[in-house]
């Protein structure tokens, strides 16, 4: 009996959106819908000989597709098993292909690329989608490298770069076996997007990614942002000449402030000998200390003032918290010269306060003085888009549990970081607000 003619314009072919496929049947089996399809070719040719073939046989295979709805689906594709009519052609027997399914494939391409979109764009985690697809782990892994690593190529993200910044994040956990792995990630600035992750943090590894760029892409590089760390501003005066070192004035402030709490402490244990308890005024003012005068409330003034009357009888935390102000204040200067003065004035107060803390501050900022007035010159950039990538990052990591293939976590990073996905915006139902609807 001939087999019925299939409508290759029927409803549910369209749905399906397969070029070359035809739906024969839809049924719902356990909550999950299967669709009966073959394609739409009516002669074969032999590879070999390329004379016209004749079917032979067909055979079932049962591959994952996108879901409809909240129901998995799964395509049972009729596979037409062709043979050559010619007998002295090798090829005796062959089973017809498809784009949109790979040969011995559990799920088609489409499904493939979503949960490359999945787990790039959207930053889910690899288990979540291989229990959607009813799939392994490595299934899907394979996936997003097969069509992660291509997007990759073609976006570049570091292409164009003028403006970079470097900054470390924590890649793996200390254990009783080894410390804390950290990874050096590396930022274009003016776009927000990750260029690339290295891993480790040190002068030599940033300094060798540097030298696999070209010349061109270093030379285009005008500006890099950084921390107080010397390994990374090593490695950017020898990888980017050209580039101007400015130093990010988060870091820096914070380094203030770091030298407040020692002070703190210090005193602490010389007029107390103890570590701060509950009830020492110093320990109460703690994270009062760690705020911008122009933030503070009257009632934080009062704490903040009977606090170091109370403990600090040389007043050497409140020489320590003025200093702290003094440098975050420094960066609403109005250009760089009237900076330059005001770090030199706080530079001697800073080294003859008769304070340890804030003579080991003052020299410190003055072995990154280049670095900390170049802020002013390079239209004040920063290292911040650095950061809010680093918080990207963080949530990579904490959505996958941890990793430990480097290679997976730099893949991951850099499609949920470092490219613009381009994907179909749905058109608006509305072109207004439902409750403005007449």
């Amino acid at each position: 009996m001939e087999r019925p003619q299939v409508n290759n314009n029927s409803s549910a072919t369209v749905m399906l959106g397969l070029e070359g496929m035809a739906v024969l049947a839809v049924s719902e089996h356990d909550g999950e819908l299967e669709y009966a399809i073959e394609t739409t070719a009516a002669t074969g040719w032999c590879p070999v000989c390329g004379a016209i073939a004749r079917l032979h046989d067909r055979r079932p295979t049962w591959v994952r597709d996108l879901s409809a709805g909240d129901r998995p689906v799964t395509l049972v594709w009729v596979k037409r098993i062709w043979r050559c009519v010619h007998p002295q052609c090798e090829q005796q027997t062959w089973t017809e292909t498809h784009p949109a399914i790979a040969p011995r494939a559990s799920w088609t391409e489409r499904a493939r690329a979503h949960a490359c979109r999945r787990v790039g764009r959207d930053g889910h985690a690899v288990a979540a989608v291989a229990r959607e697809f009813g799939v392994g782990w490595a299934t899907v892994m394979a996936a997003v490298r097969d069509h992660g690593e291509p997007l990759l190529q073609r976006a570049c993200p570091g292409a164009a770069a003028t403006a970079i910044g470097v900054d470390e994040t924590a890649f793996t956990r200390a254990n009783a076996v080894c410390g804390t792995g950290f990874a050096t990630g590396i930022v274009d600035l003016h776009r927000v997007r990750l260029i690339d992750v290295v891993p480790g943090r040190s002068r030599k590894v940033l300094a060798d990614r540097f030298s696999e760029q070209p010349d061109v892409w270093a030379s285009a590089v005008t500006v890099a942002a950084l921390d107080l760390f010397r390994g990374y501003g090593a490695a950017l005066s020898a990888g980017l000449p050209n580039a101007v070192r400015v130093l990010d004035p988060f870091h820096v402030v914070r380094l203030g402030f770091a030298a407040v709490d020692d002070a703190r402490r210090r005193v602490q244990q010389e007029t107390c000998g103890h570590r701060g308890r509950g009830g020492d005024p110093l320990y109460g003012i703690r994270r009062v200390l760690r705020r911008g005068a122009d933030n503070l409330t009257e009632h934080a003034w009062a704490r903040l003032l009977s606090g170091i009357e109370a403990g600090d009888d040389d007043g050497q935390v409140a020489k320590a918290w003025v200093a702290a102000q003094e440098l975050r204040a420094i960066y609403g200067c109005r250009d760089g010269d009237h900076a330059a003065n005001r770090l030199y004035d706080w530079t001697v107060l800073g080294i003859d306060s008769g304070v340890a803390e804030l003579a080991r501050l003052a020299r410190t900022i003055t072995t990154w003085r280049e670095e900390f007035l170049a802020y002013f010159n390079a239209g004040r950039i920063s290292n911040g888009p650095t950061e809010a990538v680093n918080l990207l990052i963080k949530k990579v990591k904490r959505v996958g549990h941890g990793f430990r293939n480097f290679s997976n976590y730099r893949l991951r990073l850099l499609l949920h970081c470092g490219i613009r996905w381009n994907h179909q915006i749905p058109t608006p139902l509305r072109g207004r607000l439902p409750r403005l609807a007449a």
